[in-house]
């Protein structure tokens, strides 16, 4: 059978079908999903089966609906923001992944309702409450979990290493050695560093500054959302797409359709490694009484640290 993607939900919520009508989708034969509309016209994704229901809570984003149809239960799940339409075929396809290979259909009720709850904290809209400068900071920090860290060490680990949202020191750490992430605007020839603690380690690691310009919302460029979506696709353990997703709420992020007037090309990447003569400040070389410091690198003069 077909392996379906986002695109191709997208495709399918596009052809202009009725109210009350539903597509069949999905790789396997013994597992019933469907995509299409409900009878108020609500985008939504089906699972049919017999099982026994569990008790599952919507949110303003994604509505629950359950009933029992003859022999068998169906279970929805419907998008009340049509803005968000894109996000929700993300989600549909996330879903149909989380059921293929099984073949018994309450098996595949449960894993359905797995993969919900690892999405379901991203469905309390914070309403898009995060700064310009805080969505590219998590740009770039999600631009470095995407393109370094999950081809290096997988998903599940890269995941795991991304300590930025729970404040840490350092953005990422994993086995021995960390990573600091800094998104700056095109032409700015500095990044701030904003305490001592960023760059101060005994251990060898990596300042990683990435450069964006910022574009029109129609520019098919750079976007937090869909930065998201795509990593939260590119791991199949429920607890990691959790974990995921509970650190982007730690920022503030949401499936607001406001984050989508933000978008960005990247201009250029660099990685520079913080070693023995490294300038930086650090805790021994200053005062005890100074308890708090900010400063900036001119990037200009640390080409000697860049890594190719």
């Amino acid at each position: 059978m077909t392996q379906y993607n986002s695109k191709d939900i997208y495709a399918i919520f596009s052809e202009g079908f009725e109210s009350g009508f539903f597509k069949r989708v999905g790789t396997s034969p013994e597992i019933d999903t469907y995509v299409g509309r409900d009878d108020k016209g609500r985008y939504a994704f089906k699972y049919k089966g017999r099982y026994i229901p569990a008790r599952i809570f919507g949110s303003e984003v994604i509505s629950v609906e359950q009933y029992e149809d003859s022999d068998s239960y169906s279970l929805m799940f419907l998008l009340e923001k049509e803005e968000l339409l894109e996000r929700f075929c993300t989600f549909c396809q996330d879903l149909l992944s989380s059921v293929d290979n099984i073949s018994d259909q309450a098996e595949g009720y449960r894993a359905v309702c797995n993969r919900y709850a690892s999405w379901k904290r991203l469905f309390k809209p914070n309403h898009g409450d995060m700064t310009e400068p805080e969505i590219m900071g998590l740009i770039g920090e999600m631009l470095f979990l995407k393109n370094e860290m999950i081809p290096a060490y997988g998903a599940d680990k890269a995941i795991e290493s991304w300590t930025g949202p729970e404040k840490a020191n350092k953005d990422f750490s994993i086995d021995s050695v960390w990573y600091e992430v800094k998104a700056v605007s095109i032409g700015k020839g500095s990044v701030r560093i904003s305490s001592i603690e960023q760059l101060d380690s005994d251990v060898d690691g990596y300042l990683a500054v990435y450069k964006l310009e910022k574009m029109s919302p129609g520019y098919a460029g750079v976007k937090l959302s869909s930065l998201a979506d795509e990593i939260m696709t590119l791991t199949d353990n429920d607890f990691y797409k959790e974990m995921f997703a509970r650190k982007l709420m730690s920022y503030g992020f949401d499936w607001s359709s406001e984050y989508d007037n933000f978008v960005y090309s990247q201009s250029s990447f660099a990685k520079y490694l913080v070693c023995d003569g490294f300038p930086r400040i650090r805790h021994d070389s200053i005062a005890l009484p100074i308890v708090k410091v900010q400063y900036e690198l001119l990037l200009s003069n640390i080409e000697e640290y860049k890594q190719l």
